[in-house]
């Protein structure tokens, strides 16, 4: 679907927007009676896209809000430490084949087609998990897997589509996008650890929460005007993943580390803080605040790495690694003198490295990616990060093998299991940031 009359059309639209505030943005001709075309359609202005942005606050809020039930779903239900990371990380196993399969669908059937149905299916997944407080075990499970499921589907749909509706700053689109996921990563678990602390109905509430909060957005997200048609004719169908995500480019300036933005995440709010809740008076708002204060550190760094990104020295890949090694250290210290308040600085840091990763990643992929590949891209760039989910369960089983092995106890089993994941990070950097630096100044030299 290449056009040569493409980018002269959208100079013109992207000027109209300058001094309108309005432009009827259109990436792909609408296909014959379709209901999505501009004519139909309210004008994109410069705001408009806040509104797909609060509909991504409510995923994201309803993502991370699980972080503080696991203290709730241990204290109070006797849920094994495995079983509540198996959970937690089991949401994964959702998003990961949601985000390579509807990348590619809203990139030929539009933003909307997927993001709608994403959001009716986080607040019934968030439905069955408050459910799960009467049911057997499996049901949080199966509600974990269809929030990942409807996130996943979400995430990349949505993250492009506000790419797409920036016309009043194209390249601040992933940082946008970035920004309103990471509030909800942060927002929910925050909220909810003080709702499932200080309310009744510690397993039901903070979920009922959530299903009200996408109520009130979904209205707001319906009208949204497209920005993706639909392909006149026949189509073919393309592939999960896009060619550019199997060069060796995109594996080293991307893929090589993208693990390490969840991963080390996750292990802030979900790992380290189990080892010094014992001599905390209320665990789950600690744990909630733990997780919101990791998570909006991720928030708040963005427009510190958007200018490093610019004007800094090493590639963000880079500073993201660095911070996560600290990060680490940190947490293995704070476990080590058994320090709940040592907890919160490492937290901070190693969200800094989530922040500070994921627009490193966006950048790139928003580089790389040909128009009609960038929802796909996207969902391969947040595939690779959200296999990070699985760390938490991956050290709650190696944490105890590891002490066994060499006679040191759980406790210093997991953490050598930070130790080793600090040496990874430092190591890492140096292909890394050879790749990046090759890599980011040419964007559309051949790979």
């Amino acid at each position: 679907m290449a056009d040569s009359n493409v980018p002269a059309v959208h100079d013109l639209l992207t000027t109209v927007s300058g001094i309108t505030g309005k432009v009827p943005y259109m990436n792909a001709r609408p296909a014959s009676g379709d209901n999505n075309s501009p004519s139909k359609s309210s004008p994109i202005t410069s705001r408009t896209w806040i509104r797909v942005g609060l509909a991504m606050f409510a995923v994201g809020f309803g993502t991370n809000l699980f972080a503080p039930m696991l203290e709730v779903y241990r204290d109070q239900d006797g849920i094994s430490e495995a079983s509540v990371t198996a959970m937690f990380g089991i949401y994964a196993a959702g998003l990961v084949p949601a985000l390579l399969i509807f990348g590619p669908v809203s990139d030929h059937y539009g933003r909307r087609a997927v993001v709608r149905p994403a959001l009716i299916l986080v607040a019934v997944a968030s439905g069955i998990l408050a459910a799960g407080s009467q049911a057997p075990e499996w049901v949080l499970y199966v509600g974990r897997w269809i929030m990942g499921f409807g996130v996943g589907m979400a995430m990349s749909s949505g993250s492009a589509w506000i790419k797409q509706l920036s016309v009043d700053r194209p390249t601040a689109g992933p940082r946008r996008a970035t920004i309103v996921l990471s509030a909800g990563f942060g927002g929910g678990p925050l909220i909810a650890g003080q709702f499932a602390e200080f309310l009744p109905g510690p397993q039901i509430t903070p979920y009922l929460l959530h299903i009200a909060l996408v109520i009130v957005t979904i209205p707001l997200v319906w009208g949204v005007p497209e920005t993706q048609f639909p392909a006149e004719g026949r189509v073919k169908r393309p592939p999960l993943v896009p060619r550019i995500a199997l060069t060796g480019r995109f594996f080293w300036a991307v893929a090589a580390w993208a693990p390490w933005v969840f991963g080390t995440a996750t292990v802030a709010f979900t790992s380290i803080p189990g080892f010094v809740t014992d001599n905390v008076e209320y665990p789950v708002a600690y744990l909630g605040l733990i997780s919101g204060v990791g998570m909006f550190s991720g928030v708040f760094i963005q427009p510190v790495a958007a200018k490093l990104a610019t004007y800094g020295w090493l590639p963000l890949s880079v500073v993201g690694l660095g911070a996560a090694s600290v990060g680490l250290v940190l947490g293995a210290v704070a476990i080590e003198v058994d320090s709940a308040l040592l907890v919160i600085p490492a937290a901070i840091i190693l969200g800094c490295s989530y922040g500070i990763m994921m627009v490193s990643g966006l950048r790139e992929v928003e580089i790389i990616a040909e128009p009609h590949e960038l929802g796909a891209l996207i969902g391969v760039f947040y595939t690779l990060t959200y296999t990070g989910f699985a760390v938490p369960f991956v050290l709650a089983v190696l944490g105890p093998f590891v002490g066994d092995l060499f006679g040191i106890g759980p406790v210093r089993g997991f953490i050598a299991c930070l130790a080793f994941g600090v040496v990874v990070c430092l190591v890492s950097t140096v292909p890394v940031a050879r790749a990046a630096s090759r890599a980011v100044p040419h964007p559309r030299r051949e790979v």
